[in-house]
């Protein structure tokens, strides 16, 4: 039977995240150098992007980039994609709410954005904000109230009886 590994949990989850977030990033342009460097090698534009299971457009696009710009072509450009429809500011008063109003479901948070700033998300759109405002998902339980006073005394009792 094996053990749980001991992990120090100091770093929080959401570093891990953004962490991961940068290297996907790099593994990107070294997908895109890789191809340049297949194309050097003489390789066609369909064999050499087909094989990282890209479009043969994508291709020709790293192609036009590499050939217009170098490296630099190649890199991910900051800002690129699609704007988001919330401020940060916006986004730390959800996060607030989501505290302040014991949000638990991702129908319960749409539901806030849709009547706090008249906004609406697909639920899978929902599921990566609460992960950005790092909420996790876990199994809910009930917590009691107060210990008893003899709590040790129980302990030994349940022990004793399971042997």
């Amino acid at each position: 039977m094996s053990r749980n590994a001991y992990i120090n949990k100091e770093i929080p989850i959401s570093k891990i995240h953004e962490v991961k977030a940068d290297l996907k990033h790099c593994i990107e342009f070294y997908e895109k150098i890789t191809f340049i460097e297949d194309i050097y090698a003489g390789e066609k534009v369909k064999y050499a992007i087909e094989k990282r299971g890209k479009t043969i457009p994508t291709g020709h696009a790293w192609l036009k980039a590499w050939n217009e710009k170098g490296f630099e072509g190649l890199l991910r450009k900051e800002g690129s994609g699609r704007k988001t429809k919330l401020t940060e500011n916006q986004f730390k008063q959800l996060k607030e709410n989501i505290i302040k109003k014991q949000l638990t479901s991702v129908h319960e948070v749409k539901q806030e954005i849709i009547e706090e700033f008249n906004v609406i998300y697909s639920d899978r759109q929902i599921r990566r904000i609460i992960k950005k405002l790092s909420f996790e998902y876990k199994k809910p339980y009930v917590m009691p109230a107060e210990t008893p006073e003899n709590t040790s005394k129980q302990l030994k009792k349940q022990k004793n009886r399971t042997r």
